[in-house]
């Protein structure tokens, strides 16, 4: 084949002499001084080649005939620069081409001095006028570094491995780590980085781990333990999952598991009955209310372990009544006390008497007395102002109108006409200190709300005098008071203001006293 190629070539240039130029050409070899061959390349369309690529840790070179388009930094990868001395910096590839005989043997041989000083075989001066080499940084610092000005750049380069890092494992297969720094020295003032990993790793081993156990899957369930009632069923497990080794930790957890099974009764069940219910007992009590007890017992039959209880009360009471314990004793009033002073110096006013239930006091089973504690009567002093200003009324008898004032239609007296029986209104005739009081009586089971209230004629503003009183009684008669004393302004009004509409079958009419 090489016969086929170099001799065409060698007839074109024994005739055409000027336009070939002699290139060694040599492929991947270990040392470019050795290269003997020889080829012929077209003078104006190819140059002498030289390229240098780093295979492990071992260059290699090849040198031949290069078209001159690829003749370019720009024909290259980004990461390989044309020139780039491979003896003093750490990059794995060279390419660089030249147009005479047999030059391509020392290429890319840029050793950087010691001194910063052009290359002599160059016109830095003129190729930079005509090529701007100077653009070019990293091609001009090793051939016209003093001209383009770069005698302080320095590309960074790789110092010292460090040491290995511990195995990243305690058994099986692990790695380990070394790192570089670009610092031998730093890059600075425009020079390249340092090329290449900055970490390195490789494989470590390291025993056997030990094997961890664990469980296997379980078993079916067995067959029930016993033939009727309730027995038990079991499943099992092995730590096989796997087996622990190698000082492994053995499995967690039981190996058996238990469910209750239930099948049926090795014996029919047998519920429980009442049996008839026992005699009363004797009271509990011999006199007033007491209790009497039968019981019966849930044997008929009793139940076996299967069966189930009686269902209700095995108890049941019931009230017996016996003669009382002691007789009921009434009540009585005693003796009513003497009249109180009058409670006024002047003018008309009130004095009071009062008698307690005490003669006899009534017992847990008797009655309270009938009637009120307390009695109040007119009293007359002299006059505190002119006799044309004195005012008192006695009235009485139930008339409660639809505005809910009671007017007590039947008066007794009405000193000074102040009352009135048809709105059942008090007007005040001067100003001064009044006092009223308002006697009310229901029959067995009733009850009475009423109030004494004071205000203006139309009622519209109105005060309340006294607090509601109460009074209820489920076998006898009873009364309720409302009593105060109150300043009034003239013409102010004073009524008895009662709850609800009550009537006769309510009020003990005959005792009704204002």
């Amino acid at each position: 084949m090489n016969i086929g190629v170099w001799i065409p070539l060698a007839i074109l240039c024994m005739i055409r002499v000027s336009e070939c130029i002699e290139c060694f050409s040599c492929q991947n070899i270990a040392d470019r001084n050795e290269c003997r061959n020889t080829s012929q390349c077209s003078s104006g369309q190819q140059s002498c080649s030289l390229h240098i690529f780093q295979t492990d840790s071992e260059l290699r070179y090849t040198m031949g005939c290069q078209n001159n388009q690829l003749c370019s930094s720009l024909a290259l990868s980004p990461h390989s620069i044309i020139g780039r001395s491979v003896q003093t910096r750490q990059q794995y590839t060279c390419h660089e081409c030249c147009s005479t005989d047999r030059c391509n043997e020392n290429l890319c041989f840029h050793k950087k001095p010691s001194e910063c000083t052009d290359d002599e075989t160059l016109d830095c001066a003129r190729l930079n006028t005509l090529f701007n080499v100077c653009a070019d940084v990293h091609h001009a610092k090793v051939t016209c570094p003093k001209f383009c000005g770069l005698c302080q750049l320095v590309d960074g380069n790789w110092a010292e491995w460090g040491t290995w890092t511990q195995c990243s494992v305690t058994c099986a297969n692990g790695t380990q780590e070394r790192s570089r720094t670009c610092s031998n020295p730093p890059p600075s003032n425009g020079g390249l980085n340092c090329s290449g990993p900055a970490v390195d790793t490789k494989l470590c081993t390291k025993q056997l781990c030990p094997v961890h156990g664990n469980w296997a899957d379980w078993s079916s369930w067995s067959s029930c333990s016993v033939t009727c009632d309730v027995g038990l069923m079991k499943k099992t497990r092995t730590c096989t999952n796997p087996t622990p080794d190698r000082f492994g930790d053995n499995c967690y957890g039981d190996a058996s598991e238990y469910t209750v099974c239930k099948i049926d009764h090795c014996i029919a069940p047998v519920h429980g009955n009442w049996s008839t219910w026992s005699v009363w007992s004797t009271c509990s009590v011999t006199c007033d209310g007491g209790l009497q007890k039968r019981s019966r017992t849930c044997t008929n039959p009793k139940p076996n372990a299967l069966g189930d209880y009686c269902f209700g009360d095995n108890s049941e009471y019931t009230v017996c009544q016996n003669q009382p314990c002691v007789s009921p004793v009434h009540g009585n009033w005693s003796t009513w006390s003497v009249w109180s002073t009058c409670s006024v110096t002047c003018d008309g006013g009130l004095q009071k008497r009062s008698r307690t239930c005490t003669n006899p006091k009534p017992n847990a089973l008797g009655d309270y007395c009938f009637g009120d504690n307390s009695e109040y009567t007119v009293c007359q002093n002299q006059p505190c102002v002119s006799p044309g200003h004195v005012a008192a009324f006695n009235a009485h008898r139930l008339n409660v109108l639809s505005n809910l004032v009671c007017a007590f239609p039947i008066v007794i007296f009405n000193e000074g006409n102040a009352y009135n029986p048809s709105t059942g209104h008090f007007t005040a005739p001067v100003d001064g200190i009044y006092y009223f009081t308002a006697h009310i009586c229901v029959k067995p089971g009733q009850d009475v709300y009423f109030f004494l209230e004071k205000g203006s004629e139309n009622m519209i503003v109105k005060v309340r005098l006294t607090a509601t009183d109460q009074q209820v009684s489920s076998t006898s008669y009873s009364c309720a008071s409302a009593s105060c004393a109150v300043k009034l302004t003239r013409n102010e009004h004073v009524w008895v203001m009662m709850h609800q509409q009550y009537t006769t079958s309510q009020i003990f009419e005959t005792d009704v006293q204002t």
